[in-house]
């Protein structure tokens, strides 16, 4: 399959266009790179909020726009595009909540990340009240929990999160947001048609994407549930499975 004509193609960054590390590979970077000299473009199609987003692909020359937060948060030539953020009552009630359970659960913002228990890089929640007051104001588009949730945890996430499953955490996107939607206002604002997409990616919160773009492709390292209903896989994450989609489904080139 190679469409013909300008294409958008959405990528997700854990487990698919980043491996190990904070960067992309040279090889992935490259095949990039190329496409864009032909007038194609790349977004970044993720769970994480753009505070937590590897520095190398803040502002990265290879890449036309980011959709974080599973769709809550969108830029387009590095400006917001559109964003919508946890109204503060549910992030107090959340907060209570994992402070009680001795769980940790991190907000991811737009600008920083918070966290009920200690961590280095994030700000520390340890009061329920705290985002109406030292935080008030905090733009959080996406939150990331410990393990599996519980039933309580669900029962009490259920009303304002979609969630995910992840290997060792859960994710809890925005109700009403999702990366789908996120790549229809991007396409929306780029005037490019929808049979015209390409989405790679390899986790359970990437499926929806898969399903709705013109061409998905799964990672080799992908859950199984994805690589059963995606069109095509690439090489994994560790072996430029992404740079070799490119260089196959857009550039037409064999290696």
């Amino acid at each position: 399959m190679v469409v013909s004509g300008r294409k958008a193609i959405f990528l997700d960054i854990d487990g698919t266009l980043i491996g190990e590390g904070e960067r992309p590979s040279q090889y992935d970077i490259d095949q990039l790179i190329e496409a864009r000299e032909l007038g194609h473009m790349f977004f970044l199609n993720t769970g994480r909020s753009y505070a937590f987003l590897q520095e190398s692909l803040r502002g990265a020359p290879y890449i036309d726009g980011i959709i974080a937060g599973g769709g809550a948060h969108i830029l387009l030539g590095g400006e917001t595009y559109y964003h919508r953020t946890i109204a503060e009552d549910v992030l107090c009630r959340v907060s209570e909540l994992y402070l009680r359970i001795g769980k940790w659960c991190q907000f991811e913002g737009e600008t920083e990340n918070y966290r009920t228990v200690e961590n280095a890089t994030t700000k520390p929640v340890t009061s329920p009240d705290d985002f109406i007051t030292r935080y008030k104001g905090a733009q959080i588009s996406k939150i990331t929990m410990e393990g599996e949730v519980t039933e309580e945890e669900r029962r009490i996430l259920h009303p304002w999160f979609y969630l995910y499953k992840m290997n060792g955490y859960s994710e809890g996107i925005i109700r009403g947001e999702s990366k789908t939607l996120g790549i229809k206002r991007i396409l929306d604002a780029i005037q490019i048609p929808i049979e015209n997409t390409i989405g790679i990616g390899d986790s359970a919160n990437d499926i929806e994407m898969i399903l709705n773009v013109g061409f998905g492709i799964a990672m080799n390292n992908a859950v199984v549930e994805l690589k059963q209903i995606a069109k095509a896989t690439t090489d994994d994450c560790f072996h430029n499975g992404v740079g070799k989609a490119i260089r196959k489904y857009v550039l037409n080139k064999a290696d």
